[in-house]
């Protein structure tokens, strides 16, 4: 009986997080593509791929699933294919051997879009650093850096202009049941710490001169990639910029190992603190990932409290924190370094996929896995997500998808979660 009422409840609980409306604010667009896409686009354009999508790590043991799980357990939290912070990266790096046109682009920003609308997601920020792609697979001309971001704001448009329209016609069609918020896209242009201060600078004058040029869809821009790579400090001179010009910034930080104090005597764990301790000075408006700040640093933050965008599977995976447990993530973000501290102090943070395609999760398991894995209930998640929404750069959305959102939870307190009265 106990164990069916567990089942019962663990199945209500998924049904919340599917169908709740989710603010997604970490999301690599490269990172977002579909396995079956690459594999299209790699063999459309005579890319062999470097690397086992299929079987990475493959000497772990890891443990199957039963084929007839219940139905909540769709929400799988189990890590089947485990790789490293060092082999994401690897795999980054051959994306952009198959992402060569802007065909490509348009592809996998539509596709993204698709699968985070169909996860109930209301708001998404995308994030991509500007390149100079072909304009078609096998012609010869490259688009500049403004058209890249031209190729993906117009996906954007289009996307919200026919999420607007179906909104608008279920809401006056629909009499019982829930029908789907409209997903609303905009876009962060991303710094690759990897490159060289000119290159972030020239990243960083786009988005200013686009954002100046009245395009409402790039709210911000961020800094991310291979964080063993270079330092914050480097490129605090254009980050300084894109703040006078009024754009939003995110910084990835804490990622690595970080000492707990100027003085330890391992040197890249003292830098790792002076970074992190830089960025905090800067007060960027949100921090990306954040989970090995010493406890030193999290008491500053939480005094000063700065966002954090915290993405539980990428987490785990990264950190090898399943390996021990079976590949389990729930017992793997158990040992998140941060995340039972910031649920108990309700700090803001956002729950994000960081790398849906990459990592094979959605927005739905990422809320069930912080659920499951530290005991939280609806009431939690559903304050996590509407605070959320004040951590969004485009500040004049705020308004419209806070009522929406807030109206949307506030109608599920009385919903009965079957599949029969809620249709996806």
């Amino acid at each position: 009986m106990v164990h069916d009422e567990d089942e019962i409840q663990g199945r209500e609980l998924y049904e919340f997080c599917r169908h709740v409306p989710k603010i997604e604010l970490h999301a690599h667009l490269n990172g977002c593509i579909r396995e079956k896409t690459l594999f299209d686009l790699a063999r459309d354009r005579g890319v062999k791929l470097s690397f086992s999508l299929d079987s990475p790590k493959s000497e772990r043991n890891v443990e199957p699933r039963p084929e007839n799980d219940v139905h909540w357990r769709r929400c799988r939290m189990y890590n089947n294919k485990p790789r490293s912070l060092l082999e994401c990266f690897e795999i980054f790096a051959e994306i952009p051997k198959c992402v060569t046109d802007l065909c490509a682009l348009r592809r996998i920003t539509e596709e993204a879009l698709e699968d985070f609308a169909n996860e109930n997601v209301a708001y998404v920020e995308l994030r991509s650093g500007p390149k100079c792609l072909l304009f078609e697979h096998g012609t010869q001309g490259t688009c500049t850096k403004h058209e890249y971001v031209g190729a993906i704001v117009e996906v954007m448009k289009d996307f919200e202009r026919r999420e607007i329209q179906r909104y608008e016609s279920e809401k006056k069609n629909t009499i019982d049941g829930f029908y789907r918020l409209p997903l609303v896209p905009r876009l962060l242009l991303s710094i690759d710490r990897s490159g060289t201060l000119e290159q972030a600078e020239e990243n960083i004058n786009i988005a200013i001169e686009i954002t100046k040029g009245g395009n409402s869809y790039v709210v911000g821009v961020e800094l991310g990639g291979n964080p063993t790579k270079n330092d914050f400090r480097h490129f605090e001179p254009v980050f300084q910029m894109a703040r006078d010009a009024g754009l939003p910034i995110c910084i990835h930080c804490g990622e690595v190992p970080c000492g707990d104090g100027p003085d330890v005597k391992d040197i890249a764990l003292a830098s790792s603190y002076e970074e992190a301790m830089a960025i905090l000075h800067f007060k960027p408006e949100r921090l990306g990932h954040a989970l090995l700040l010493p406890n030193s640093i999290m008491e500053i933050l939480a005094e000063s409290p700065i966002p954090i965008e915290c993405c539980p599977t990428s987490n785990v995976m990264t950190l090898d924190l399943a390996y021990h447990h079976g590949g389990s993530l729930i017992e793997g973000l158990r040992k998140h370094p941060q995340l039972e501290r910031w649920l108990e102090m309700e700090y803001p943070i956002s729950i994000n996929t960081d790398d849906s395609g990459l990592f094979f999760t959605d927005p739905t398991k990422e809320l069930f896995l912080v659920a499951k894995a530290h005991n939280v209930g609806e009431a939690v998640l559903a304050r996590i997500i509407n605070d959320s929404i004040e951590h969004i750069f485009d500040a004049s959305l705020k308004p419209t998808i806070a009522r929406r959102v807030h109206k949307r939870i506030s109608d599920m307190k009385y919903t009965v979660y079957t599949e029969k009265k809620v249709p996806d």
